[in-house]
């Protein structure tokens, strides 16, 4: 399944640290994605799995004045303030219902935000 949209960003959110040591193979096992430009794959948090409030987590990553806003408001509707880290695929528009993998909790997908 291919996402590919320019101008969207897709956003994922540990909240825990997680069991197995955290590499790309997490997007096809968890979520369905098959292919994406992993040049466009941005990590942000903290290096040491520390929980954060999201909008430092957010700041340093790329184009956040755009998006952090708006993900930020996401997130509060789901209750979560703060996080360990948090990923994004730019030019990407996940959309979990086109995928036949149950979507896990951890870690949140917080949603498709335009930058």
């Amino acid at each position: 399944m291919r996402f590919e949209t320019d101008g969207k960003l897709s956003l994922w959110l540990f909240r825990d640290p997680p069991e197995d040591s955290f590499d790309d193979d997490i997007l096809k096992t968890q979520f369905g994605i098959t292919t994406y430009d992993e040049d466009m794959l941005e990590v942000g948090g903290s290096d040491e799995w520390e929980t954060t409030p999201l909008k430092k987590v957010f700041k340093p990553m790329s184009y956040s004045e755009s998006w952090a806003e708006a993900a930020i408001a996401r997130a509060k509707e789901l209750g979560i303030e703060e996080c360990r880290r948090g990923f994004f695929i730019l030019n990407f528009a996940y959309d979990p219902q086109k995928v036949q993998n149950k979507i896990p909790a951890e870690p949140v997908f917080l949603g498709v935000f335009d930058y």
